[in-house]
């Protein structure tokens, strides 16, 4: 893949981007290398939680709204700022990100966006700790994204003098030595990632304490935005050069690394010095737990007094079966009093009539015998 100019000892690249192709199906390395940084994001997403004291099986929801929102961004910025000429004449390319084509400013709006919906609106916890946990993803992100960069032989670097030890010709680009300024970037996540955990280990294992809230996001910023503003001097131009001869990368670069200096000196030296992630979801936790534990005490209240109401109405209806009951066998008795009464009556009526028949001489020889 590659070959040396014994005379000039520049790099010829001409590496092919694919990995296979089945019919119309094509996989690139770009596309395994952003799959990778998706899944050791989500990994390291976990661990943050975990640290923190979340159950890590609330991080997929999480995790996959991010990845939305880096998938969307990336490519929206770079097809809006980076060449809207190309894609507002061809706009369903947009949705060909596994091509190539994102830009990392948009990752920052995009995540930023999620996480104030995910921790202001929902959780009512500060925006500041969703943020921190996805800084310690971005570094390996990085290199992932800018090798994929690289084997695609895009985002190239600015023409350089061909005896430079640096120069590269990108043979799928044109003939012209560059700067192979997507393996800067590369150089850029492996110290962004040096020094982002090596600052998390010395909190932990010197300082015994965690880092302050939002200085992981405040010190991925500063890293990550800093170097960029240098290494664009290193690339090629992707759009036309801006005030003070700064270029578009530069000139976006600046508001995030003035944000992330001021949120270094607020973690430092201001109030957040004092804020740990852990205080604010233990609060959240608490909070959870008992709304959970009401609800479970609401829940054995009703079911207990379902149950006595059950035990008064089986009661009730017992009392009234036992009732019934009793008002049957006096139901039963009166209709043989009746019955027996009605016969009484009949034998009276008989009685009285064989009374009706007698003569009156036999009557008065019955008074003669009553009589004596």
């Amino acid at each position: 893949m590659l070959d040396l100019l014994n005379s000039l000892g520049v790099v010829i690249w001409d590496f092919d981007p694919t990995f296979f192709s089945f019919g119309p199906i094509t996989v690139r390395y770009y596309g395994i290398l952003f799959a990778l940084a998706l899944a050791v994001g989500y990994m390291t997403i976990r661990w943050r939680y975990k640290e923190e004291g979340e159950d890590p099986e609330k991080a997929s929801n999480f995790a996959f709204a991010i990845i939305i929102a880096i998938i969307v961004g990336t490519r929206l910025f770079h097809c809006f700022f980076y060449d809207w000429d190309f894609y507002s004449q061809h706009p369903f390319e947009i949705i060909k990100f596994w091509k190539g084509g994102l830009a990392s400013h948009g990752a920052a709006f995009g995540i930023m966006a999620t996480c104030i919906c995910y921790d202001y609106f929902w959780r009512k916890v500060p925006v500041r700790i969703s943020v921190d946990r996805l800084a310690y993803c971005i570094p390996f992100a990085m290199i992932c994204v800018r090798l994929g960069n690289f084997l695609n032989s895009e985002i190239v670097g600015a023409p350089c003098n061909p005896e430079s030890p640096l120069a590269f010709i990108f043979t799928r680009v044109d003939g012209v030595p560059r700067y192979p300024s997507q393996l800067f970037e590369v150089g850029m996540g492996i110290i962004a990632g040096i020094v982002m955990f090596g600052t998390y280990y010395y909190y932990k294992k010197v300082r015994k304490t965690q880092m302050p809230l939002g200085m992981p996001t405040s010190l991925i910023l500063v890293l990550y935005f800093a170097m960029r503003f240098c290494v664009e001097y290193f690339k090629e131009y992707q759009v036309a050069e801006r005030i003070g001869g700064l270029r578009e990368g530069q000139i976006l670069s600046i508001p995030f690394l003035a944000i992330g200096l001021i949120g270094l000196a607020i973690s430092l030296f201001g109030p957040w010095r004092k804020q740990f992630a852990i205080d604010y979801l233990g609060n959240h936790q608490i909070k959870s737990d008992s709304a959970k534990e009401t609800t479970e005490e609401d829940d054995e209240r009703e079911a207990e007094e379902t149950i006595e109401k059950a035990k008064e109405e089986t009661k009730i209806a017992r009392k009234e079966a036992k009732e019934a009951k009793k008002a049957k066998e006096e139901a039963k008795k009166a209709k043989e009093e009746a019955i027996k009464a009605k016969e009484e009556t009949k034998k009276a009526k008989e009685e009285l009539d064989e009374v009706e028949e007698l003569s009156m001489e036999q009557l008065e020889e019955l008074y003669k015998k009553y009589k004596q």
